[in-house]
């Protein structure tokens, strides 16, 4: 199994509303339903498997084409989505980064180096090893860091430092350094490790040792309680939160389920077969499982940890997935068929689906632009008499009256730049009472962390912060004072 991504969290994708329904709205109402307040939109990229022109649909009317990219290269599988930028980080068949992006209609690959355990965890830097060197690609120009070792595999982390796992003798480490400084200001050492997995919110990482499991809080980068199975571990599976752990050892034919906060395992579920791989819902409702040799997937509700039954699919890295509308996308020969979930009943078929390579996405890049502020300020009307003095009031005024009632905003990251100042955060959680405990714990002077929510691709977000405050250096020196692992990004919180 190769190191995980954060391609599961970039799938809380696809809902059941697409952008095609919305053209249908009257004239009439464009004005109004621009300005209320909605969540993304709801889209699929599909590019075909061997390269070519990259379309995106809107779901689930997959016959709106809302984006096209002319060439794209032949992609393997999605490292991330930046929805700052509008760009799909991803590696090509090949095994090249590369990226398209939607504000300029273009696909590119990032470098020609033959990078392995390549791993993005915003879509905008894309890390990669290179004969054990750590590289980095991204709007800051390229990175390199020579590692005490020769480094394994990188997880990219949400507070932008980075973990790098390497192995000594009979045992592995895993250092954390803050890009681009090279100074290792943390480490852990471990059993030898054969799997990994880092949870989608990037709080955990885990790591198999053969027929050990331990956890490592990446905040403090303590170690968990270990937990010992039967056999080796041959594939690790987590929910979106984190809070349950799903692992298969070798030869084994059911899915042990462990309890992240008992540190303990918590079940079985028998699936009857061995499974070569996991996935999991976005959303937690589903696990699917791929039993060997056999072009199926078993679903399992993960409420009652019940298997529903089988569905016929082949599985590849994009197919299947499944929706949060409880739809599970399938490839059937040529087609792709989505499910229900829980019936397993076939809803619609795409009947060419099977030949592109599919990608499920939450955006509002593609919506048009409310027509007010595209509105030109009109000039016309009485000449000015350049003679007079610039203190007449007489002289005529050249202002449209409607250009004054209803005036052009300026870009919104300049004016946020200039008025919110930078924000100093510590976390970002998927359970509320996690992150007001950990706000709890911080403070500094007279002020205290707080909680804030955010809605990214789908999923709640509780960011536990300070500030913000005029300065980035005042920031940096708050993020300091409060002891704790710390990040400082441009704009409130």
């Amino acid at each position: 199994m190769t190191v995980r991504t954060t391609l599961l969290a970039l799938t809380l994708a696809l809902a059941a509303c697409g952008r095609g329904d919305r053209q249908e709205t009257p004239a009439t109402q464009a004005t109004a339903s621009a300005t209320a307040p909605r969540g993304p939109d709801y889209l699929v990229l599909r590019v075909p498997r061997n390269g070519g022109e990259a379309r995106v649909f809107s779901y689930p009317r997959l016959d709106t084409v809302v984006f096209t990219a002319p060439t794209a290269p032949a992609p393997a599988h999605v490292l991330a989505f930046d929805d700052e930028a509008g760009s799909i980080a991803f590696v090509d068949a090949k095994g090249f980064p590369a990226r398209i992006d939607f504000r300029q209609g273009v696909a590119s690959t990032v470098t020609k180096t033959k990078l392995t355990g390549l791993a993005s965890w915003d879509g905008s830097n894309i890390y990669g090893i290179n004969g054990g060197v750590v590289e980095r690609y991204g709007p800051s120009g390229p990175w390199k860091w020579k590692p005490p070792l020769a480094a394994r595999a990188v997880f990219p982390q949400p507070d932008a430092s980075l973990l790098v796992l390497a192995q000594r003798g009979d045992s592995s480490v895993v250092w954390r350094v803050r890009p681009p400084a090279t100074k290792i200001v943390d480490s852990v050492v471990l059993g030898k490790v054969n799997r990994t997995l880092r949870t989608q919110v990037g709080d955990r990482l885990y790591l198999g040792s053969g027929r050990e499991l331990t956890g490592v809080r990446t905040r403090t980068m303590q170690r968990t309680t270990s937990i010992q199975f039967g056999d080796e571990i041959e594939v690790l599976e987590a929910t979106p939160s984190g809070d349950r752990v799903f692992v298969v050892t070798k030869g084994g034919t059911t899915v042990e389920v462990v309890d992240r906060y008992r540190e303990e395992i918590s079940g079985k579920i028998d699936i009857g077969r061995h499974a070569s791989d996991l996935r999991v819902d976005p959303l937690g409702r589903y696990l699917l499982a791929h039993p060997d040799g056999v072009d199926s997937a078993l679903v399992i509700a993960l409420g009652t940890n019940r298997v529903i039954g089988s569905l016929a699919t082949t599985w590849r890295d994009d197919l299947p997935f499944v929706a949060p509308d409880g739809g599970i996308a399938t490839a059937r020969q040529a087609a792709v068929v989505m499910v229900d979930g829980e019936t397993l009943r076939e809803r619609s078929n795409v009947a060419d689906g099977a030949s592109d390579f599919w990608f499920p996405f939450r955006w509002t890049g593609f919506r048009p632009r409310d027509a007010r502020l595209d509105k030109p300020v009109d000039f016309t009307g009485p000449p000015v008499d350049s003679t007079r003095p610039a203190s007449d009031s007489s002289a005529p005024k050249a202002i449209d009256s409607a250009a004054t009632a209803a005036p052009q905003p300026p870009p919104r990251d300049t004016a946020t730049r200039r008025s919110t100042g930078f924000t100093v955060s510590f976390a970002a959680l998927l359970v509320a009472d996690k992150a007001r405990e950990l706000a709890a714990q911080i403070k500094v002077g007279n002020e205290n962390a707080r909680v804030v929510t955010a809605v990214r691709d789908g999923s709640t977000i509780f960011r536990v912060v300070l500030g913000p405050y005029p300065t980035r250096e005042e920031a940096e020196r708050i993020g300091r004072e409060s002891k704790q692992s710390f990040w400082v990004y441009e704009g409130g919180p």
